[in-house]
This record gives structure tokens, sequence and C-alpha cells, in this order.
């Protein structure tokens, strides 16, 4: 407990901010890695003649506060939203389909509805698809809108075929009902179309770079349905007193560069807060991750109620070497600003540098991580003796 506790007590140092009482709005984008973008990966870029596929966002992020090392603490779209509003990544096994997950939890949604917040999800597949729905209401969603609600309101022409309504459209329709909504709300959307297999609306075909992986043109399009999005409603009002969050909830399965192919490339995505017309523009350069998102919201919006959460508040408790953990091929990882960490349970079995991408190098003995074994010791038994006991709420 000394070395980490998920309980967190911000009352003890919050300071004043002026984002208090904004809508939050959570874009959680599928399939962004940070590869896609020539802002975030200049270097994948030099000697490309098309600088990225997410231009706007791109642009976006030069007004926003950006995370140039944001990882994914998964690498399933089920394993994005517990990261996401509940601080709880997956490690072994996805956290939303285990049953401890049904446990009582005061997340992000529940916190925000108890300060009188309106709670909705968007997601354009068919209702109840992937669960997502289930977990929403678990920790305290109230408002579900999904492919069904979409075509009651515009008809059956946008399904894609194959997930459900087009990103432009689905991302149109949730502007709609935030245009309607009563302040303050809390809206999260998970867009579709950036997903296997890799398909446009007609009417786009040969007007989208094709690029370099099957999934570029639809990043493309999700960019292009994203900037739809500011261009329409970016004056009004609840607009303006909006907190945006973009995170994707995996790297993509197709990738061009080495880098992306290994960790910790495949955990690195696109992240960024967007706050119109507010102070809070800058780059981030340590390590963060999805777990983080959650923590650093409720500094943002003044938080000062304990809470559950296995990660922290970037603005509001500092860490002299943050790390990024996950899971991958039966061992932990840990992600720090130089080094990937595997541990295998019991002892750290690799250290690689970053930039050695094919893990050809070992450096375990040579360098020091001695204090980052201890912190992934007690992050991994802080996790694991939580969802045992089902305890995930502050005393």
């Amino acid at each position: 407990r000394s070395l980490y506790t998920p309980e967190h007590f911000p009352a003890e140092n919050t300071s004043a901010t002026e984002l208090t009482g904004r809508n939050v709005v959570i874009f959680i984008l599928e399939s962004f890695s940070a590869e896609h973008s020539a802002l975030l990966r200049p270097d994948l870029y030099t000697d490309k003649e098309q600088k990225g596929y997410t231009p706007f966002l791109d642009s976006l992020m030069r007004q926003s506060y950006t995370f140039f090392n944001m990882y994914s603490n998964g690498k399933r779209s089920i394993q994005a939203l517990p990261a996401v509003w509940s601080s709880i990544p997956s490690l072994k096994t996805s956290f939303i389909s285990m049953p401890q997950a049904m446990a009582p939890m005061r997340a992000l949604p529940e916190l925000l509805a108890e300060e009188g917040y309106r709670t909705m999800f968007f997601c354009g597949s068919n209702h109840g698809s992937m669960g997502f729905g289930a977990y929403a209401r678990q920790v305290g969603v109230k408002e579900l809108y999904s492919r069904e609600n979409y075509e009651q309101a515009h008809g059956k022409e946008a399904f894609d075929g194959y997930w459900g309504i087009w990103d432009e459209k689905f991302i149109g329709y949730m502007g709609e009902e935030l245009q309607k909504c009563t302040e303050p709300f809390f809206a999260t959307i998970f867009t579709l179309t950036s997903h296997h297999p890799f398909v446009i609306p007609e009417e786009y075909e040969g007007k989208l770079p094709e690029g370099l992986t099957p999934n570029h043109k639809c990043v493309a399009y999700v960019d292009q349905a994203v900037q739809k999005f500011f261009a329409r409603y970016e004056n009004e009002e609840w607009f303006k007193n909006t907190i945006f969050v973009f995170v994707a909830d995996h790297v993509s399965s197709e990738q061009f560069s080495d880098e992306f192919r290994t960790s910790p490339g495949g955990y690195q995505v696109m992240g960024l807060i967007h706050a119109p017309e507010s102070s809070l523009v800058g780059e981030h350069r340590q390590v963060v991750s999805q777990v983080d998102i959650m923590p650093t919201l409720l500094g943002l919006l003044g938080n000062e109620e304990p809470y559950f959460a296995l990660g922290r508040d970037i603005f509001g408790e500092h860490e002299s070497e943050p790390i990024s953990i996950n899971y991958d091929s039966n061992m932990f990882q840990a992600i720090t600003a130089d080094y990937l960490i595997l541990f295998d349970e019991h002892k750290v079995v690799a250290v690689y540098a970053k930039d050695d991408v094919k893990h050809q190098h070992n450096l375990l003995g040579t360098v020091d991580v001695s204090s980052i074994e201890r912190r992934l010791k007690a992050n991994i038994q802080s996790y694991y003796s939580h969802i045992e006991a089902k305890k995930y709420v502050v005393e």
C-alpha cells in the first residue's frame, strides 16, 4: 500500500479549475493507432508523400492538450470501456467479461450523474452488441443510443452492411441529440467504421487517400466525420462548454511500420483533451494510459469525492516515472519513457530499449529497473486483490 493504492482522495490536493461544471464528450475511436498521425509519429512519414491519415485530428491536437505517449491498456475493443470509464485495465482476462465486473463501483459516469449530469452512450451497432450496453448501465450510464435509435430517427439507409451505422451519420446523430440536451451532460461515442472489413460509403470511393494499409481510407473517413461534427457545432454554446476527449480503443490490426507490430508500439494510440476557449493546451510527453483518463477528468472538473481508479490524475498526482501496464503474450508489460519491461509474475525476464523494435538486445542486468519492478508487482497485486474482493469503492 505504501508503494501503490488505487484509492484516491482528491480533496487533499485539488486545485481550482476553470473547467468545473463543463459537459464531457468522449470519442473512443476504433483502431486509431498513433501510427496514423503524422503529428504524433512524424518519423514514420519523413519519406512518405502522404503525411498521415488524420489531418483534422492533427490540426485539433495543435490546439488541445495532446498525449504523445498514450498507450491502450488492452488490445480488444471490450477492454477499452472499463479502462476509460472505470480506470480498470484488463490484464489476463477482459475485465468486462469477468463475473467480478458486476460488483458495485462508482465509475466516471456514476460520479458525474451524482453531480447532476445526464449520462449517455452512443454506439452505432445493434443494441446490446459486444456487451457495451450492459457495462454502460453497470457504471451509471442511463441512456443508450444504438443503430435502432438512429434508424427510428433517420431510416435504414445508413447501415454499413456489417457493423452498424456509418460513423459520419452516427456522429452527426449524436450531435443532434446533444443539441437538445439539458446541461451538464456526459456522453461517450464508440466509433465503428475503421474496423475490419475496412469499407467506406460508396460516395467517398476515390475521394480519400488509399493509404498504406486497408484501414487508412477508413481512418481518413472517420477523421473527416469528426471534422464535419466540429464544423457543424463548434459555435454552439454547449460545444464551447464541453471537454472533448479523443482516445483509441486499441492499435489497428493493420500496420505499415515495424514499430507497431511489436510492443510498445503495438499499444501506442491517439489521445487528446480539447477544451474550447480554455488554457488547456500543450504537449504531454510522459507515458499515459487509458486508465489515466477518468482520474484526470475528475481533477479537471474539480471533483472532491474519494474514488477508486488504477490510473492517476496527470495534473494532480505527479509521478517521477509514469508507467503503462498491460498484458501480452503471457507476460505483464510495463512501458516507461525509455524501456519495455517484461514480467512473468515472479520476476522481470526482459528489458528492451524502446527503439529496439525487434527486441534483439535484452538489457536485463545492465540497467536498473528495480523500482519499476516493485511498482509493477504492487500494481498487479492490488489489481487482483481488489478483483478477488470485488472492491471498487473507496469506503
